[in-house]
């Protein structure tokens, strides 16, 4: 009897191919095409651009491996996924991947680290600062202030000494030798800064005469204050009336460093054999300074001052112009007077 069976046939063609018979397959092709019949597990193959299929097994088509096409291939595998790799290339097998969680790795997770910002320290260091410098201003402002406007000397010679002793004799300081026998309050030196009076008082020591009792120092070169010198036994030292330099020696400020001591030369000898008690005041930046001795019932005393530019002195130490002969006690009297 006779057996039917698949035919193949070969068909050539351009373009599309030619369709074949002999079984349910068919396809386009890049040149001839070969097509398989429908058979279990049987198939056909293209060599020259076909397509190759495998047969109906089990119920599901299963594509032999490791065919490839010439000019865009095809390679499947049965665990693989079907992937384009390019024009002219193969399909190649690859394995994706997709995040599932976390896994027990070596890893920890920690939260990521910030550098802290420097503004809050900048800040900081800014208000401490303006604090400091608040502060400064403040102390600045309620410190006292005194003024040495008049305290810049211009010299114009040497410092000279005017002396006062006895009853009381005087030595200008120009050299001349007036006296004031009369009880009565003089101007001894006299400046725009400086003032300097004398009490002159009678004393049973000098049978009637007067005689230095009593030496006040005031002005602004002292910052307006007030030292008063007077003998030991019926005399004291104050400073603004108040009771200073008790103790001897010693030394304090009123209103410029003074000290009290037995450290100086004598004016007048008559009493060198005496225990000598010396009241000094200096102020370097006018160039004067006092020395006043105390006795027993009078005072002596030595006035050192440097002649400035300017400055207009007079009193019973004479005027400081280099001219003994105005210094007259008549004269002095005179310009300044007496009280």
């Amino acid at each position: 009897a006779p057996r039917t069976s698949s035919m193949l046939a070969y068909t050539p063609g351009i373009g599309e191919g030619a369709m074949s018979f002999g079984g349910k397959g068919g396809g386009k092709g890049g040149g001839m095409m070969f097509a398989g019949g429908m058979s279990p597990g049987g198939g056909g193959m293209s060599p020259g651009g076909g397509m190759v299929a495998g047969g109906m097994t089990g119920g599901g088509m299963q594509a032999s491996a490791g065919t490839c096409c010439g000019a865009g291939e095809l390679e499947a595998s049965s665990a693989g996924v079907m992937m384009y790799v390019g024009t002219g290339g193969c399909y190649t097998t690859e394995t994706t991947y997709k995040y599932v969680g976390p896994g027990a790795g070596e890893f920890d997770i920690h939260a990521a680290q910030t550098q802290k910002s420097r503004m809050p320290m900048l800040i900081g260091c800014g208000v401490v600062v303006i604090l400091i410098a608040v502060v400064a201003l403040v102390v600045c402002l309620m410190m006292p202030t005194t003024s040495t406007t008049n305290k810049q000397p211009i010299s114009i010679g040497p410092p000279k000494d005017c002396l006062l002793w006895g009853d009381p004799h005087v030595k200008t300081f120009d050299g001349a030798y007036p006296n004031f026998y009369g009880q009565g309050e003089y101007w001894i030196v006299k400046t725009k800064e400086v003032s300097i009076q004398g009490r002159y008082l009678a004393t049973a020591y000098t049978n009637g005469l007067a005689a230095t009792h009593q030496i006040v120092i005031g002005g602004t070169f002292i910052l307006g204050n007030k030292l008063q010198v007077g003998p030991m036994e019926n005399g004291q030292i104050t400073c603004n009336d108040q009771p200073f330099l008790v103790t001897f020696p010693s030394q304090g400020m009123c209103g410029a460093e003074v000290g009290y001591n037995n450290m100086g030369i004598q004016v007048d000898n008559a009493p060198s054999k005496l225990e000598k008690h010396i009241v000094h005041m200096s102020d370097h930046t006018l160039g004067i300074h006092v020395e006043i001795f105390r006795w027993a019932n009078h005072i002596n005393a030595r006035i050192t001052m440097t002649p400035r530019a300017g400055e207009t002195v007079d009193g019973s130490c004479g005027n400081f112009n280099n001219d003994p002969n105005d210094d007259t006690t008549e004269a002095i009297i005179a310009r300044m007077g007496g009280k």
